[in-house]
């Protein structure tokens, strides 16, 4: 990804997640509660290894657009101008089998958004934002390294199946 991530643009990420997490904190703390915010923390941090497409420009955007905002509200809030960028991330690199991967769950994340209620739909963008935004630091790419991994495995996995090996 090229567009770095300010400090402003990661504290409005992080006020995201927290957000998120309270709710299901203060709610029944069940694991499906979890579902729409994961998911979608998931499927944003995927795109960003999808640079040079389509996914990859929307992650740029999201970056950007978080920074711009990150940085007005820090500004407005508290008079504190340009804290600088964080170190940059990259989880890995997706295999080809693994790109078809993420984009045949982007059109399922599209039919769950179509389905979902009002609520999860904002979980989900929120999620979504997230995972495009946080994933362009260096500390939250580490922690999500296992992404392109589980799509590089689905991808390989789907091309056994079709080519008439059994799944593992």
């Amino acid at each position: 990804m090229n567009t770095a991530m300010t400090i402003g643009g990661a504290a409005v990420s992080a006020a995201i997640l927290i957000v998120n997490a309270r709710s299901w904190w203060k709610g029944n703390r069940e694991l499906k509660a979890l579902v729409p915010y994961g998911g979608g923390l998931v499927t944003g941090s995927s795109w960003t290894l999808c640079i040079g497409g389509a996914l990859g420009w929307v992650a740029v955007q999201a970056v950007d657009l978080g920074n711009k905002a990150g940085n007005k509200a820090i500004h407005a809030a508290t008079g504190a101008n340009d804290g600088g960028t964080l170190a940059h991330g990259s989880m890995g690199a997706l295999t080809y089998p693994g790109a078809c991967a993420v984009l045949v769950m982007a059109i399922v994340g599209g039919i769950a958004w179509k389905a979902a209620g009002k609520t999860d739909k904002k979980r989900m963008l929120g999620g979504v934002f997230s995972g495009l935004t946080l994933c362009a630091t260096a500390g939250f790419a580490q922690v999500m390294a296992w992404v392109p991994d589980l799509y590089n495995t689905v991808g390989e996995q789907a091309v056994n199946v079709l080519n008439g090996g059994l799944p593992l």
